[in-house]
């Protein structure tokens, strides 16, 4: 019998304009997919695809809604029902003023369930790493109830590399090759591998 595959979404959580998230996205989904087994499927969800209200509305709260797609508001469903066929996350993420974007902060708070026991990755980058945002948003994951955090990679985009990613939305090929040889690309690996056991351990 052919093994059960199980899905994990790495999630682009900003949407400013230009934006160097989806390259980043794609150099930690690359680095993924060299040891990823093959039962895991790795698909990317951007938020700028999934536009959503300020706030949730409604009478009900979201974390008393147990019913996928179950929100009463066509882009919240949409969003409901695609995070909820996943089974752990890798959340790729700039840091803004020391925290993680608003965008991000909206997606989770619109949600409950849908991340509620299930693993993640957090993978941050900006100036100095992002390790504020990765913190604040390890925080805000126990909020929402969310499973282990299987690890945390912090990414630096610095110098003229840093002007790139800014004011062109580009990753420069000098920025990744410094994360190559501080280990990052083991770092990201690594994390991935504890998110699968995880995952195949029922969290």
């Amino acid at each position: 019998m052919a093994a059960s595959k199980f899905k994990i979404a790495l999630i682009i959580s900003s949407t400013r304009t230009p934006r160097v998230g989806p390259p980043v996205a794609t150099w930690v989904a690359s680095t993924i997919a060299a040891a990823r087994p093959s039962s895991a499927v790795l698909e990317t969800v951007d938020l700028a695809d999934y536009p959503l209200p300020l706030s949730p509305a409604g009478s009900v709260i979201p974390a008393k809604i147990t019913t996928p797609g179950g929100y009463g508001d066509a882009q919240v469903d949409a969003f409901s029902l695609k995070i909820a066929g996943y089974d752990g996350f890798v959340f790729v993420t700039p840091q803004y003023n020391w925290s993680i974007p608003g965008v991000l902060k909206v997606s989770l708070d619109h949600l409950f369930h849908e991340w509620a026991g299930k693993p993640a990755v957090i993978v941050s980058y900006g100036g100095r790493g992002g390790a504020k945002a990765a913190a604040h948003l390890r925080e805000i994951w126990q909020g929402v109830r969310g499973g282990d955090v299987a690890g945390s990679v912090e990414l630096t985009i610095s110098g003229p590399g840093m002007e790139k990613a800014q004011s062109k939305g580009e990753l420069v090929e000098a920025v990744t090759e410094a994360w190559e040889k501080e280990k990052k690309a083991e770092a990201v690996v690594e994390s991935f591998a504890k998110l699968v056991d995880l995952v195949e351990n029922k969290y």
